[in-house]
């Protein structure tokens, strides 16, 4: 999801997604799979469909024509799992859309944070600054966003930035009334994500892991317009058939009425 979104990007590097369309889609996402297991919805589809929701809740909407060609350009470059045709996004997103139940809202932590970082002083430390947003950014990578509040997560983040960045918050934080417990869950989950996550994923591994779940393989475009020409081939066959059959019956019909009646047998 995330490589798709940072892919997305107009002549001069702006983005066409903005970075809170991508944090809301991360939250349905993980809204989705409480509800449903991997095995009985393909996440490679979940993904797209959940970034083509968030653009319409937050408001910027993306033609799904253009995610399509963005999500088709990524696969060719790097040869990772190929995206979904049309049909499949859209009917993906409306799978997704009854999963929520029609729950689309989603507060974001990032105006906490920006609080959080003027009250704290830590404003003026481009470094703290800088690593408060990176940790916010990647916790939603993390389950926390379904399970903390979106204060706690911002309070958490800028704790951790500061301990990496060296900073005393201490007085700050003994006039702030918060739940630190919770904030402190939320850092030592972070600091366990980037643990385990210090070497990316192979996108071979990445497969292995899916086929696990027993999930099909997705056809690259290319297959996709080779199948479509033989489902178009084998319909025009079928059809084919059925004309000649037709004709046969037909045919059969004005012989038989062409036949001269049996002859009737003498007493």
């Amino acid at each position: 999801m995330q490589a798709l979104a940072r892919s997305m990007v107009v002549e001069g590097g702006e983005p066409l997604l903005r970075q809170q369309v991508v944090a809301t889609a991360a939250v349905y996402w993980r809204k989705f799979y409480l509800r449903r297991n991997f095995a009985a919805a393909d996440p490679r589809l979940i993904a797209p469909a959940c970034l083509f929701l968030a653009a319409k809740t937050e408001e910027t909407p993306v033609h799904s024509k253009l995610l399509l060609h963005y999500a088709r350009r990524l696969c060719v470059k790097t040869g990772t799992l190929p995206p979904p045709d049309l049909q499949q996004l859209v009917t993906t997103e409306a799978l997704v859309l009854e999963a929520l139940d029609g729950d689309l809202l989603v507060f974001s932590p990032y105006p906490s944070l920006s609080k959080f970082l003027r009250d704290s002083g830590l404003v003026a430390h481009t470094k703290a600054c800088e690593a408060a947003w990176s940790v916010l950014s990647d916790s939603y990578r993390t389950p926390l966003h379904v399970m903390h509040p979106p204060h706690v997560i911002a309070l958490g983040a800028l704790c951790l930035a500061a301990t990496i960045t060296q900073l005393d918050l201490r007085s700050w934080l003994n006039g702030l009334d918060a739940d630190f417990a919770a904030a402190h869950e939320v850092a030592a989950e972070m600091l366990s994500f980037y643990e385990r996550h210090a070497t990316p994923i192979p996108v071979a591994e990445a497969q292995r892991l899916l086929d696990l779940l027993g999930l099909p393989q997705l056809p690259y475009p290319q297959q996709q317009q080779q199948q479509q020409q033989q489902q178009q081939q084998q319909q025009a066959q079928q059809k084919e058939r059925e004309q000649q059959k037709e004709q046969w019956r037909e045919q059969q019909r004005k012989e038989q009425q062409q036949r001269p009646p049996p002859a009737q047998p003498r007493r």
